[in-house]
């Protein structure tokens, strides 16, 4: 019975440090199944969308500076003129009139003017009468430049090379200083006018070259050349007003046209990945990478996105292996099998 009783405390001994042992032994974690990316630098090239106004500088309507009946048109609708070409006449018979008289009291104050200074000179006449003499001649010949500088008031020229508009008088009509007579639009080149993002301002450079689209022609790009740029950001939605010159020799873009613009930078080398590899932290962004097997932890700095990748700007190099699915069941030092792997 003793001997019994001895086999049966031996027997539960060992069964008790055979647990024991078992217990103490550390739980392995079965390999997790991920797939992963080989990390490679990407040719990308940046660009800005945007939307201006088609613009003629210089540009204006055709205004006269004077009232009158207008007598003579020298142009027609659509005409396109040089500069200083005849445009309108407007009557020019009353400052013609006016400036024959200023002429006749020119001569006779200048007689006058003579006249005085001889006598002055014999000392027939005060320095007083010499200088009412001189006043009246200088009084004279300020009355005939005024009637001159009206009398080219009557007639209107263009005061640049470019397309005219749509008339909007007629011979005859009577006119008041500032009624729109025509449009004169410089045609070649157009400038555009249009805005950037505050952010792309180091990027945009003078004589950068953009492409333009219009609706008026779906199949045709057209191309400028960034010539300025506004002098501030636009504090309301944080954008730089930009100009370009637009050459425009067939004359098809028209001012005042809407086009889309589009400004391509210099192609750069970066590392982009899918977003899907990142794991999004409050503390700090970070990926797994596969090295020997194993997931390793390895914080990121994020750049700019699209729909589907994103652009690593420091924690990553080339040829690194990242895990793009499986990552929310891995941690850390867990051993990894490459279910798929993408070059």
């Amino acid at each position: 019975m003793l001997k019994q009783i001895v086999i049966i405390v031996f027997l539960l001994t060992f069964c008790c440090s055979n647990v024991a042992l078992a217990a103490s032994k550390p739980k392995t974690m079965p390999p997790v199944f991920v797939e992963t990316i080989t990390v490679q630098t990407t040719s990308h090239q940046d660009q800005i969308s945007s939307t201006g106004s088609l613009l003629s500088i210089p540009g204006i309507i055709v205004k006269p500076e004077i009232s009158g009946r207008i007598t003579k048109i020298y142009f027609n609708s659509g005409d396109v003129v040089q500069k200083g070409a005849l445009l309108i006449e407007i009557n020019p018979d009353i400052i013609k009139a006016t400036l024959v008289q200023a002429l006749a009291e020119l001569k006779l104050n200048k007689l006058n003017f003579d006249r005085s200074a001889t006598l002055y000179k014999t000392r027939d006449i005060s320095k007083s009468d010499l200088d009412q003499a001189l006043a009246n001649y200088s009084s004279a010949k300020a009355s005939v430049e005024s009637a001159q500088a009206q009398l080219q008031q009557t007639t209107i020229v263009a005061p640049f090379t470019g397309k005219l508009g749509l008339s909007q008088v007629n011979v005859g009509d009577y006119v008041t200083a500032g009624q729109n007579i025509v449009n004169l639009q410089t045609l070649d080149p157009l400038k555009v006018d249009f805005s950037i993002p505050e952010l792309y301002q180091s990027k945009v450079a003078i004589g950068q070259i953009l492409s333009l689209r219009s609706d008026a022609y779906p199949n045709e790009t057209f191309s400028g050349k960034v010539e300025a740029f506004e002098s501030l950001i636009n504090q309301n939605n944080r954008t730089l007003n930009v100009r370009a010159n637009v050459p425009n020799k067939n004359g098809k873009l028209i001012p005042g046209g809407f086009v889309e613009i589009n400004l391509q930078f210099a192609k750069q080398q970066l590392i982009m990945i899918q977003q899907t590899a990142i794991v999004y932290d409050p503390s700090g962004n970070y990926v797994y990478k596969v090295v020997a097997g194993k997931a390793e932890k390895t914080s990121v700095v994020l750049g700019e996105k699209n729909s589907d990748d994103v652009t690593i700007k420091s924690g990553l190099k080339i040829g690194d292996v990242v895990v793009t699915a499986g990552q929310i069941k891995i941690s850390p030092g867990a051993q990894v099998i490459l279910a798929g792997s993408k070059p």
